[in-house]
């Protein structure tokens, strides 16, 4: 866990500490990841004519499920005094059908430059994941083994990073005794609102052998058109695929505010990890109605456990358990219980196979909309799928995945 901690802690300060050992003046490296699978699951709703739905299993295509599909370009210059100039310019993109994850963004995942010096730290600006979302997401089954299925309901959290920041400053500490310190204030850039779409996240984390410990806040304004696209180009988790039942307009809220806080023990080869965090989304539209036109506040409390056995040195295995309570307002909550079960074979250091099992169960008042009587009900919906068309839904994935 120490090591995928480093690894997905700071992209940018990882790239950073391979150029200055790696090269005396400067260097440009082109890297990716193409990740490809089968994935079948069950109960996706499908709404007819007439209003109503049912639930129908489906097999299809998935791309980016153990790692994002990418494409990157990443420098170092050396500019003395144990300086270096960096850069990184990274794409995702649909392994299904070889478009841009984002259409009309080139660069959807990183797009930044800056200085780094391991006495200072570094300072990068442009677009980026922030701080809170790289230290607590390294505790994540899904960022590990689990694939982008096995993530937070929604990931509400932004764990699994759904969202980066435009049009922002990010620094990140030197290691103090094990302590590094990351923040990031993105700039909204709209004239005579400085508010809008601003956001700003701090975290920590602290490693000493075995033990990893991290807590964190993040907090953005308008997160629907400030990070995930807008209403027509909405590239989060929630599915926007069924009209009538899908949870994307959650997001379109006033404001975000996530924080959290998390740690992994090592013991031999199990390493266990804990996470938890406190998503609230004010003014969500998803509660709009002519009576409260401003939306309403909803609150997410989200726990993991996160076990991981690595059986050999080519072969893991991996269980978690995660535990979803969503308070909409004042009203009674929705409880949604999630189980992953997986493996990841190497087949060598780039190329990897693996096979995921996830099951959902939603309980308590539901916050799903009923397409024909319009009142609430308990769907489920295993993260980036169409949400089920009951409280129960299951799904499995199996595929390759090859870094260049």
């Amino acid at each position: 866990m120490a090591d995928l901690f480093v690894k997905r802690a700071a992209l940018a300060l990882a790239s950073c500490t391979l150029a200055i050992g790696a090269h005396a003046q400067s260097s440009v490296t082109l890297y990716g990841t193409v990740d490809a699978g089968i994935v079948y699951s069950t109960n996706q709703q499908t709404t007819h004519a007439d209003g109503s739905t049912d639930g129908h299993s489906n097999w299809q295509l998935g791309g980016g499920n153990l790692v994002p599909s990418r494409w990157g370009l990443t420098g170092s210059e050396d500019i003395g005094g144990g300086t270096t100039v960096n850069f990184t310019l990274e794409n995702s993109l649909l392994t299904q059908n070889g478009a841009m994850l984002q259409s009309g963004t080139l660069f959807n995942r990183n797009a930044w430059v800056g200085v780094a010096n391991a006495n200072y730290g570094t300072l990068t600006l442009g677009r980026q994941y922030d701080p809170f979302s790289d230290y607590l997401g390294a505790y994540a089954s899904s960022n590990n083994w689990a694939t982008l299925y096995g993530s937070h309901f929604g990931d509400v959290d932004n764990l699994n990073e759904a969202f980066n920041f435009n049009n922002s400053i990010k620094y990140l500490s030197p290691n103090f005794g094990g302590l590094t310190v990351g923040g990031l204030f993105s700039l909204g850039g709209i004239a005579g609102d400085f508010s809008r779409n601003r956001g700003w996240s701090l975290a920590a984390n602290y490693t000493h052998g075995p033990l990893s410990l991290s807590v964190g806040y993040l907090q953005l304004h308008n997160p629907l058109q400030a990070a995930l696209g807008g209403e027509s180009g909405y590239i989060g988790d929630f599915s926007c695929a069924n009209a009538d039942a899908s949870y994307c307009e959650l997001q379109n809220a006033q404001k975000i505010d996530i924080w959290g806080a998390g740690g992994s023990y090592v013991v031999g080869p199990v390493t266990v990890a804990l996470s938890y965090t406190h998503t609230r989304l004010s003014q969500s539209q998803y509660f709009a109605s002519a009576a409260q036109p401003q939306g309403a506040n909803i609150s997410f409390n989200i726990a993991e456990l996160n076990t991981m056995w690595q059986y050999s040195p080519a072969l893991q295995f991996g269980f978690a358990y995660i535990f979803n309570d969503a308070h909409p307002g004042d009203s009674s909550s929705t409880r949604v219980h999630q189980i992953n079960l997986g493996a990841v074979y190497n087949l060598s250091k780039r190329t990897a196979l693996y096979a995921v099992a996830i099951g959902q169960k939603s309980s308590g008042a539901g916050i799903g909309i009923d397409a024909s009587t319009g009142a609430s009900r308990n769907l489920a919906q295993i993260p980036n799928l169409v949400n089920s068309d009951t409280d129960k839904q299951l799904a499995v994935i199996a595929g390759i995945r090859h870094n260049f």
